[in-house]
């Protein structure tokens, strides 16, 4: 069975999509992995610039592994990203006020002033609101939309999600507790179909709405005509055969640096 690791490594070597690899990488953090998370953030930010999520995380682990020169570089990038999207609580304000939730309102004011001080309609709409009579806010509706990937922040205790029974059966190692495509089919490609179809039901279970993972479950499941498993067994047994050849390149080139060294 992979381990945890070795998951994460296959994952991020496959090029895994931008949600996958804010998994991976809050499970990079939760192990102390600054150096990796290093890594993987400055690779990711050349294919996604504006993810300030990344680029948060990458100036905490500039500031966990000592380099304090490059963590204020970042930290001021995600400012100014900060400072760039601060207009989107004066729209919300005005939609708070729309709706006479006035207290809300001005709460929204008071963070999007906080960048912008200088913005006299907002400040006016600030003072109108201070004057009105006080009125019972009214109460949002609960949001059932997904909130956006969040790291812990730093010194803080991970708070771990609560994803069902995670208990491995009888005789299995611990898995991580991921599920994506990616992850399935990660397992599949090792030849594990059994925890590919577990995890695709996980993901199915997760995200009724995905019809390209539930599509792929039920080919999972349908069963294999024998020529086919007899393909798919021959594959294997070359790729074995490769590994085990490549095993023994690797043993023989170290022993010939050992002769090679000086005594």
């Amino acid at each position: 069975m992979t381990n945890g690791k070795d998951l994460y490594e296959q994952i991020l070597e496959c090029g895994p999509s931008l949600g996958t690899l804010h998994v991976v990488l809050s499970k990079l953090k939760q192990e102390g992995e600054w150096k990796r998370i290093v890594q993987e953030c400055m690779k990711a930010l050349n294919n996604h610039p504006q993810d300030i999520a990344i680029r948060q995380l990458l100036a905490e682990a500039y500031l966990e592994t000592g380099f304090l020169t490059q963590a204020e570089a970042e930290w001021e990038k995600v400012t100014e990203q900060m400072n760039e999207l601060a207009s989107a609580y004066k729209h919300l304000a005005t939609l708070y006020h729309r709706g006479k939730r006035e207290e809300e309102a001005m709460k929204a004011l008071h963070l999007y002033l906080a960048h912008r001080p200088d913005d006299q309609e907002a400040q006016q709409l600030l003072d109108e609101l201070k004057i009105l009579p006080e009125a019972q806010p009214v109460e949002a509706e609960p949001s059932v939309e997904a909130a956006p990937p969040v790291y812990e922040e730093a010194g803080r205790e991970p708070v771990e999600e609560e994803v069902g029974d995670t208990a491995p059966p009888p005789g299995q190692k611990d898995t991580p507790e991921i599920a994506t495509s990616t992850l399935a089919e990660l397992y599949y490609a090792q030849g594990q179909t059994e925890e590919a179809i577990r995890t695709y039901e996980k993901v199915v279970a997760e995200n009724p709405d995905d019809a390209r993972a539930r599509a792929r479950l039920q080919e999972l499941k349908a069963p294999t005509p024998p020529e086919a498993a007899v393909q798919r067994d021959k594959v294997r047994e070359r790729k074995e055969n490769m590994i085990a050849l490549l095993e023994k390149w690797l043993s023989n080139i170290q022993e010939g640096l050992k002769d090679t060294m000086p005594a």
